[in-house]
């Protein structure tokens, strides 16, 4: 339900350009505004919660153990399986061919999963410092924010696998020949189909760690869905503001950009057309990548059923394929590089071919609902379905030039055909459908940047957890309340106890008090240690009394720290 109060703002085009806001230093916000005590607090939180990824961690190398011993021809090895349950020593016959043993599988299968887990575990203080950094006013949204905080923690859980699946992959296919202790020559169909298969699972595991790993388990926030049925139904009116804007600021990145400013050629600079790739190939790791790594598994698995059966009788290395061949795999990169291409120009080819939509707009705003955005700014609407059919049309053209070189050079076999007709019907349609959902969300940071150059999110919050020490470590430090002071005198109200409890709490300020018998001319020894010592007007200083009659009249010292600071 919405109240009286809260009906929609009338239409507003003609924005002038959004004012750039200044950048506070992470290092000064003051202890209130932070919102876990430090990063120790942090890493004491995700041991408690680690125990379910360490399962899902543990059964996803298990699976890729599995797809790597079994990947040199998966449908060899389940022939070889069904053979060995009535002649036992067939098994042993095809392990040996690869150069397994039944030690060494054991050996790997015991240590391996649980050695690489407990290496997940061991980064989680990197975890900690991956998120500790984040400061939620910059985030448009609760919920954005929110799965920053998860996507940081899975990549730094998910690293060994990932690290681990990319070297394999490299070595495989590196031209300088087969690697020693490799037990994949090539990638035939059987370890295409492995390698689409483990791909797959570190999909479904990443999916399922981020669900974990959330910021309300993690940081034990509020979360984003409990925020936004606050601001929607509650019955307090106040309540239901406040929540309203934790859930979502307002954008202040109109579009289009105004003529004539350096936002409105933002998508031609290097800057603009790295945020459109960036989002563009996350959207397709979402679209494009679960789909086609499918499709792998079943055209690559067939494959080498095809092929097993054909070769039957003989030996394992007998009855692989025939790797994929050099111009095939030089083929599918350009594929990929003219799509990475066409996505990052794309935005500013569109915003060009849409200058005729620029009259049409009644709004200027940013909506969450892209339906209310698209009837309400054509010039937005046009830009984002430009950008999708302009990458898409790419991508289908790369695919079709690709397709005439391997067919004039000799290399188009059955299989290249098969990914030639699937990536046209498939791939493409995918492309294009993933660009055009980047750019409805992204379309604003290629032209003017990140979001926080601009705005910042009502909450309560600024800092998840401080650099160095604890809350209470930052409230000690003396630049930080030299910083609270200039901000309550900005704010143009009666701060006066507040500035009397800094003032108060600054004459001590650089004693270390945790020393007995402390006095007053102590300095604390975490700042002698890192260099840093108060300035009491040493030659050159400026708190160095002025020159009269050309003589200096030497070193007046403050009073206090608070005069210090002043001047």
């Amino acid at each position: 339900m919405t109240a009286p109060f809260d009906r929609a703002l009338p239409p507003l085009t003609d924005l002038p350009p959004p004012v750039r806001l200044p950048e506070d230093p992470p290092s000064l916000v003051p202890p209130g505004e932070i919102l876990v005590d430090s990063r120790a607090a942090i890493t004491r939180r995700l041991l408690r919660i680690v125990w379910m990824p360490a399962l899902v961690l543990i059964g996803l190398w298990y699976v890729l153990l599995f797809l790597y011993v079994t990947g040199a021809s998966p449908t060899y090895w389940l022939l070889s399986l069904l053979v060995g349950l009535f002649e036992p020593m067939y098994l042993r016959v095809a392990l040996g061919s690869l150069g397994f043993t039944s030690a060494g599988l054991w050996t790997a299968a015991l240590f391996l999963p649980a050695g690489a887990t407990a290496l997940s575990v061991a980064l989680l203080p990197l975890a900690s410092r991956a998120i500790s950094g984040i400061n939620p006013q910059h985030h448009l949204s609760e919920a954005g924010f929110q799965r920053q905080v998860a996507t940081r923690i899975t990549a730094v859980l998910m690293a060994p696998p990932l690290v681990v699946t990319a070297i394999l992959l490299l070595l495989v296919t590196q031209p300088f020949g087969r690697v020693p202790l490799l037990h994949w020559p090539s990638l035939s169909a059987g370890p295409l189909t492995a390698a689409c298969a483990g791909l797959l699972a570190i999909m479904l595991a990443w999916v399922w760690i981020r669900t974990w790993v959330s910021a309300p388990r993690v940081l034990g926030v509020t979360p984003a869905s409990a925020l936004e049925t606050t601001a929607r139904l509650d019955r307090d009116p106040d309540q239901r503001r406040a929540a309203a804007k934790k859930v979502l600021a307002q954008d202040r990145r109109h579009l289009p950009p105004n003529l004539g400013t350096p936002e409105a050629d933002g998508a031609l600079t290097p800057r603009g057309m790295g945020y459109a790739l960036l989002h563009s190939g996350g959207a397709w790791l979402r679209w494009v990548a679960p789909a086609l790594l499918s499709l792998g598994v079943m055209v690559f698995g067939i494959a080498d059923v095809v092929t097993v059966f054909t070769g039957m009788g003989q030996d394992l290395e007998a009855v692989q394929s025939a790797p994929l061949s050099l111009p095939v795999i030089l083929g599918a990169f350009l594929v990929l590089a003219v799509a990475g291409v066409a996505a990052a120009t794309a935005p500013a080819l569109a915003a060009a071919l849409s200058a005729s939509q620029r009259e049409q707009v009644t709004d200027q705003r940013s909506y969450s609902s892209w339906a209310h955005r698209a009837r309400v700014n054509p010039w937005e609407a046009r830009v984002v379905g430009l950008a999708g059919g302009i990458t898409a049309g790419a991508a289908l053209l790369a695919i079709v030039l690709v397709a005439l070189l391997l067919e004039l050079l000799g290399a188009a076999t059955g299989l290249a055909w098969t990914w030639i007709v699937l990536g046209a019907l498939v791939g493409v349609p995918l492309l294009g459908a993933g660009t055009v959902a980047a750019m409805r969300n992204g379309l604003r940071d290629v032209f003017y940047g990140p979001a926080h150059r601009y705005m910042r999110r009502e909450t309560e919050y600024a800092l998840v957890a401080p650099d160095i020490g604890t809350r209470a470590d930052r409230a000690r430090d003396p630049a930080v309340r030299a910083h609270l002071r200039q901000r309550l005198q900005a704010g143009g109200k009666d701060h006066s106890l507040e500035l009397f409890d800094l003032d108060a709490a600054g004459e001590r300020l650089w004693i270390d008090e945790s020393l007995p018998g402390a006095r007053s001319t102590e300095v604390r020894s975490a700042d002698v240690a890192a260099g840093q010592l108060p300035d009491f007007g040493g030659e050159g200083s400026p708190f160095q009394a002025p020159p009269q009659d050309g003589q200096s009249r030497g070193h007046e010292i403050p009073d206090s720290i608070t005069g210090l600071r002043e001047r």
